[in-house]
């Protein structure tokens, strides 16, 4: 082979070779910073001059059950349950995002059949814990029962 094709070729493995060494690096980064959490909370911008408007008395009503996050790093967060199932877990499109090395990405789901609510885990490492006891199987949920996810413990509030 002549010189040009070998110094070519050299060229091109230590340019796979540094391709490779990025992709390492990129992947150890996600790795040891975790994922972005992005807030999902609309930002309002602040009236200074409008005043607030008077604390109308309301109507007794229903109040919606809530997952209430009790410990952990979320702890004091809750989230107002509706008729429809969320996913709790560390993937940006869960409604509860868990910034936890030990909950998976689609950790668990709970979700209203019935007139009960149930929880699910959804095959995740470490396991979804309800009062205690590791579950594999849709568990009805009663209200007040701890529900720990990684380092995250939360409850079933009505």
């Amino acid at each position: 082979m002549s010189t040009l094709v070998l110094t070519l070729l050299r060229f091109g493995f230590l340019a796979l070779l540094w391709l490779f060494v990025f992709a390492v690096v990129i992947t150890v980064r996600k790795d040891v910073y975790g994922s972005q959490v992005r807030d999902r909370r609309r930002r309002v911008p602040r009236r200074d001059s409008v005043p607030a408007p008077t604390p109308q008395p309301q109507k007794s009503t229903p109040r919606a059950p809530t997952l209430a996050v009790t410990g952990g790093p979320l702890a004091g967060t809750t989230l107002p349950l509706g008729q429809a199932s969320i996913v709790v877990g560390r993937s940006p499109d869960s409604a509860l995002v868990l910034d936890d090395t030990y909950s998976s990405s689609r950790h668990a789901r709970i979700y209203h059949n019935d007139g009960q609510w149930w929880i699910e885990d959804l095959d995740s490492t470490n396991g979804t814990f309800v009062s205690g006891k590791r579950i594999s199987t849709p568990t009805p949920l009663p209200p007040g029962a701890s529900i720990v996810i990684g380092k995250t413990t939360m409850e079933l509030r009505r």
